[in-house]
């Protein structure tokens, strides 16, 4: 197996161990050092432990296994934070049913629950029984989970 198919598969390894989703890893050099960056998520939101958890999972695997990142290097994992913008198909299928704040091209910011997601479109439930309303990803400039003050 190749070095990095078996980085994917122990960073899998470890988002499963922890009940979360791998959202994105990257690894990239910073300064003398690699940095190995790992976002991670879950319907009820991330926790210190969650963190923790992936962290433990993979800095003991990796060093069972020097040679996966070799050298000197540090791990980060946190979760994506709220104001990420949501780009890929498996952001917004991770978001379903929350409120998002999508800016379109056409106009003023959209605010509704995600309702569905595809390729060509969002569905959003408008506040305020408003309706429904189907936004074409090719208009959507932005798209970010929208914090709810109670």
């Amino acid at each position: 197996m190749v070095a990095q198919e078996k980085l994917n598969s122990l960073i899998a390894d470890a988002c499963k161990s922890a009940s979360v989703t791998l959202v994105e890893a990257d690894v990239f050099r910073a300064g003398k050092r690699k940095t190995l960056r790992i976002f991670i998520d879950k319907p009820e939101g991330v926790t210190i432990d969650d963190c923790t958890n992936v962290s433990h999972f993979l800095s003991d695997a990796l060093d069972l296994d020097p040679e996966l990142i070799e050298g000197a290097y540090t791990l980060e994992v946190s979760s994506p934070g709220i104001d990420r913008p949501l780009k890929s198909m498996a952001d917004f299928e991770r978001n379903k049913g929350r409120l998002l704040r999508v800016t379109r091209s056409t106009g003023k910011p959209v605010t509704g629950e995600l309702l569905n997601a595809d390729e060509e479109n969002l569905t959003l439930k408008l506040k305020g029984n408003a309706g429904e309303i189907v936004i074409p990803r090719s208009e959507v400039l932005s798209a970010k989970v929208e914090v709810e003050i109670k």
